[in-house]
């Protein structure tokens, strides 16, 4: 075992080590946190998600707080982003329920990723390129951008580096807790999106082919543990959750969209042309971090028969996440509509990336003079990261607050017992105790006589294909009659309708509200 990769040696953590870590999640966290009040920056993807899913996400760990229950109507995501949804559930109960405190939770989640790379990778990669990883990973525009919003990838990319650290370990300090501490990450990982699931086995397959191939049992232990343990808890979490909810289960997956993987290699070859052609800015905006990848990937072949095996492990994992989870992500067929993926997904597979360009930036900066690696090193950090910050700052600091104004309009605008009803509505009023619910005719969800049933009050309307709220509940009079408040948001206006007979009095006058004039009443 090489001083590299040995307890105690060369890549022992040290105090010096533990501050440059903290360093960098504390600049992370000074990067994300001034902007937790701002509205997602504009173009930053083709998707709607930013407009909506920010509240749709949140909605049943905000319901759980204020009503004791997940559930929102037919819709539980809690039952598909489990552990998400059960930490914004925690945080809520100390702070309660906002959207700033939901996106703080993906700023600490990205911090704590770029910590655990520049603490966990010390020994089998060496010091110098777990910090350059780390601050990669920091840098990426992707995990900035989205990892200030609360949307679930960021969580994901913590549990996903949390279980890669341990399984790292496999080539030095096995154990069998080491190994259940990579299922049960892996585990969580999976319950907050289902697509972690292939790195998590990538990881386990590399700890136990290595494991047989040096015929080491204590690390062929701990991939049989992380692997039991994974099971384990799916089963665990099978009985315990979703066989007693299991209507609502199947509506939550019905949400999603179907995804196909399997066809012809000339199929497969042109949706991932498509991508390539297409890849909703996630290919332009992540080219310092795939540039260096590249790197990293150039140097683990030129020095693959000179490296330790801990080293080589962590690298062929690092490279199959990152590399496979962004190719599965390319050509995926998401139907029924057949479009591309929002640049969102490719989240997940950026710690694998980054782990590869740290290893190649550290590669690049030690083949010079010893005495100006440092300074190199640094040089080429600052390289990779620089621009995705630059261009998320640029973006942040462009976008206004519409949201928590238009919110402020809306709440005015209702009577304290309202049930509001619309896509956008959970982002626009999270920070209200009013009810929201959320239409999705697609799994046939909250759509079977919502007024009746589900004691829908208002609707919340906004433009269409995005919402398809009118088209569930018709608008009072046809659309002739005037609307409550109207709200700018993301594609276009949304406008705040009365359900005549609903049993709710409206307010005096109909309030419009332009982000440039401030609101006013109609007279």
């Amino acid at each position: 075992m090489s001083a590299a990769t040995r307890p105690g040696g060369d890549g022992a953590v040290t105090p010096g080590q533990v501050l440059a870590g903290l360093l960098l999640a504390a600049m992370v966290l000074w990067l994300l946190a001034p902007f937790a009040g701002v509205d997602p920056p504009g173009g930053l993807t083709a998707s709607n998600a930013p407009w909506t899913d920010e509240g749709f996400n949140l909605a049943n760990a905000r319901e759980r707080v204020l009503a004791g229950h997940f559930a929102t109507g037919d819709v539980d995501r809690s039952l598909t982003n489990g552990a998400y949804s059960v930490l914004a559930a925690a945080m809520f109960t100390v702070t309660g329920p906002s959207l700033a405190a939901g996106r703080a939770l993906s700023m600490v989640a990205v911090a704590a990723a770029v910590l655990l790379l520049a603490l966990g990778l010390a020994r089998p990669l060496g010091r110098p390129a777990a910090l350059l990883a780390a601050a990669s990973l920091g840098g990426a525009n992707l995990v900035l951008e989205h990892g200030r919003l609360a949307l679930v990838e960021a969580t994901v990319v913590v549990l996903l580096t949390g279980a890669f650290v341990l399984a790292t370990r496999a080539a030095w300090w096995p154990s069998l807790a080491a190994g259940a501490g990579v299922g049960l990450l892996v585990a969580a990982a999976v319950s907050v999106k289902a697509i972690a699931l292939l790195p998590g086995m990538v990881m386990l397959a590399v700890v136990l082919v290595a494991a047989a191939v040096r015929r080491d049992r204590a690390a062929m232990g701990m991939g049989l543990a992380g692997l039991a343990t994974l099971i384990l808890a799916g089963g665990a979490w099978l009985a315990a959750v979703a066989l007693p909810n299991w209507d609502r289960f199947r509506t939550a997956l019905a949400i999603w969209p179907r995804v196909e993987y399997l066809d012809s290699p000339v199929a497969l070859a042109g949706r991932l042309g498509r991508y390539l052609a297409d890849s909703d800015q996630a290919l332009g905006r992540s080219l310092p971090l795939l540039v260096a990848a590249a790197i990293g990937m150039a140097a683990l072949a030129r020095r693959w028969p000179h490296l330790a095996p801990a080293t080589r492990d962590a690298l062929v994992m690092a490279a199959l996440w990152g590399v496979g989870l962004w190719l599965a992500v390319a050509v995926a067929d998401y139907l029924p509509d057949h479009y591309g993926a929002p640049n969102r997904y490719v989240v997940p597979a950026l710690p694998g990336l980054a782990v590869l360009a740290g290893f190649g930036l550290a590669d690049l900066a030690g083949r010079g003079r010893v005495r100006v690696a440092g300074v190199v090193g640094v040089v080429l950090g600052v390289a990779v990261a620089l621009p995705g910050v630059v261009a998320y700052l640029d973006g942040a600091m462009a976008s206004g607050r519409s949201r928590e104004q238009g919110q402020r309009v809306l709440a005015t605008s209702l009577p304290e017992e309202a049930v509001v009803y619309g896509a956008y509505a959970p982002t626009l009023l999270f920070d209200t105790r009013l009810a929201t619910l959320t239409p999705w005719p697609s799994a046939g969800a909250n759509v079977g006589d919502p007024v009746g049933r589900l004691g829908v009050t208002h609707l919340l309307v906004g433009p269409v294909p995005s919402d398809p709220t009118s088209r569930v509940v018709a608008l009072p009079g046809a659309g002739r009659t005037s609307s409550l408040a109207r709200v700018r948001w993301g594609p276009g206006e949304l406008f705040l309708y009365d359900l005549p007979g609903a049993g709710v009095s409206p307010v005096a006058a109909p309030i419009d509200y332009d982000p440039l004039a401030g609101p006013s009443r109609q007279t």
